[in-house]
């Protein structure tokens, strides 16, 4: 009995980590939404569809300049055993974000003179910038599971967007000046937090596997990036401006399905381990996901419907912008359905097999985008959508039957440790899928 109370203290314990968890996970979604909406109210629709094209491609970049590099970072720093060998950690894959950076802006201006696709090389390179130091020194918190001074930074970066948007919209200054100085603000006051680095334990060499997580990432998400700078060139300054809007409030609906495959990935990687059936956990995973999904999906066209319909200043072809945005309702909804699949393939390591389906798959979807540029003007923009939708379900198929085999020679290797008679023929590699 005198256990009781420690066991509930645990547990609550544990309920409100999870809690937190989930919060710093869905709090950039809620920057991305609340931070457009103060643009457009603060400058105009055109200037958030140029602001929003801007940090798009931005983010795209970032997939090799942060994303990749973060995921470094919740692998190393966790596992450092003292506050200086985490901080040790932490800098030596910073230092390659920094350099990674720094790459990527002189390919940037390269670009720029080259002057094959018009874009805002000024706020494209201060985004980059910003949103860069923000992401990698905010995946320092989260792989410590320090989550409220994640969530703390957070919510000042959303409120020192706000200062700094009217701060800058009274100086004569863009909308994506302010969000790259809230950024950069932000990214130093964590950089301040975590402590100096010693430099002698810097890196003298780059791995190269932030920039194979960041190319594998960007593989599998960053199609819906591309929609926002394509509706600028294609449709208008003011209709990507409203697009954006709609693309911040449908990917909110994708969080909760996240959440879901994260908090069931341990489970799964514990059962995987024991050698023991994960039938149960996978039909629930994708019994909660497609519920999540359906009514995720219910409530986005309501609120595309509303939002698109709305009286906003600046908006034409508001038809058109209804059509868009339940195509990225349907697009948000889609790209959910493959999660429990691509949990398999996270949980037995096949890292390379997705990797091959997301080139073949982004490299047929990049072919079709340049056909619908070709054909121009909004129908070309809605095709863009059509072939992204799919392109999406054709991955899922791929990865959803790739995913069937390795669970199969998985439950066929259980099925054997079981059997008496199989005793000394199995081999340890048979554990997991093949390699």
């Amino acid at each position: 009995m005198r256990r009781r109370p420690r066991i509930d203290a645990l547990a609550g314990a544990v309920s409100v980590q999870r809690v937190e968890a989930l919060i710093c996970t869905g709090l950039p979604g809620l920057y991305r939404v609340v931070v457009f909406f103060a643009v457009q109210h603060v400058y105009s629709l055109a200037e958030l569809g140029r602001t929003a094209s801007s940090m798009s491609i931005a983010q795209m970049v970032c997939f090799f300049t942060a994303i990749g590099w973060a995921t470094l970072i919740l692998v190393r720093v966790p596992a450092a055993t003292t506050q200086r060998g985490a901080i040790a950690a932490f800098y030596g894959v910073a230092v390659m974000s920094f350099v990674t950076t720094v790459v990527c802006t002189l390919f940037g201006l390269a670009f720029a003179t080259s002057k094959v696709i018009p874009f805002d090389l000024p706020a494209f390179l201060a985004l980059l910038w910003g949103w860069t130091a923000y992401q990698v020194a905010r995946h320092y918190f989260v792989a410590l599971k320090r989550y409220r001074a994640a969530i703390a930074f957070d919510i000042a970066l959303i409120v020192g967007s706000g200062v700094m948007l009217a701060a800058c919209q009274r100086g004569g200054l863009s909308a994506a000046s302010a969000l790259a100085a809230a950024l950069g603000t932000i990214a130093i006051a964590m950089f301040a937090g975590i402590g100096r680095p010693a430099l002698q334990m810097l890196p003298r060499r780059l791995d190269s596997k932030g920039l194979q997580f960041g190319l594998t990432n960007l593989l599998s998400g960053g199609i819906a990036l591309i929609f926002v700078p394509a509706a600028t060139v294609m449709c208008g300054a003011a209709f990507a401006g409203l697009l954006s809007l709609l693309s911040s409030v449908t990917a909110i609906g994708m969080l909760l399905p996240r959440a879901i495959s994260m908090t069931q990935l341990a489970d799964l990687a514990k059962r995987k381990a024991a050698a023991a059936s994960l039938d149960e956990s996978l039909r629930m995973m994708s019994r909660s996901i497609g519920w999540c999904n359906g009514a995720t999906l219910g409530c986005n066209v309501v609120l595309v419907l509303l939002l698109a319909t709305a009286q906003i200043h600046g908006v034409t072809h508001q038809t058109g912008a209804v059509v868009a945005g339940l195509l990225l309702t349907v697009q948000c909804a889609v790209s959910m359905m493959g999660i429990a699949n691509s949990s398999v393939m996270m949980v037995f390591e096949q890292g390379a097999a997705t990797a091959k389906i997301n080139v073949i798959t982004t490299s047929v979807f990049a072919l079709l985008v340049v056909a619908c540029y070709a054909y121009g003007g909004q129908p070309g923009f809605t095709m863009i959508l059509c072939s992204a939708i799919a392109v999406t379900v054709w991955r899922n198929w791929l990865v959803q039957n790739r995913a069937r085999v390795v669970y199969r020679q998985y439950s066929n290797f259980c099925r054997l440790a079981t059997d008496p008679n199989t005793n000394g023929q199995l081999h340890p590699q048979s554990h997991g899928a093949p390699r």
